[in-house]
């Protein structure tokens, strides 16, 4: 018997849980919803978090779902940059639109 049971789900349905199923990812897209465009440093105080390394790790997980989307792009930061993260509500609204159909809500 398998360890963790993990039933096959689309891929849009694991994106979902991964940005929603975590209360810190949840936290950090509302507060860029309140606060707009945010660095980590601005989000990690505006959420009470000691250490913005916490957020970063987090931000990059939402990058790479394309729920935030963060000024300059990866690939064009320079060490020491300071970049700021934007939430794409397009992604957000489609990634919560098919966890509300997985738990049959919607």
């Amino acid at each position: 018997m398998p360890r963790y049971v993990r039933p096959d789900h689309a891929a849009l349905l694991e994106a979902a849980i991964e940005a929603f199923g975590n209360r810190v990812r949840v936290h950090i897209i509302g507060a860029l919803v309140d606060l707009g465009p945010s660095t980590r440093k601005e989000l990690a105080d505006h959420l009470g978090v000691g250490h913005s390394n916490t957020v970063y790790h987090h931000l990059q997980g939402l990058e790479q779902l394309g729920v935030i989307a963060s000024d300059p792009l990866p690939e064009q930061r320079i060490s020491g940059q300071r970049v700021r993260y934007t939430v794409n509500t397009d992604r957000v609204a489609e990634l919560y639109e098919v966890l509300g159909d997985a738990l049959r809500l919607a």
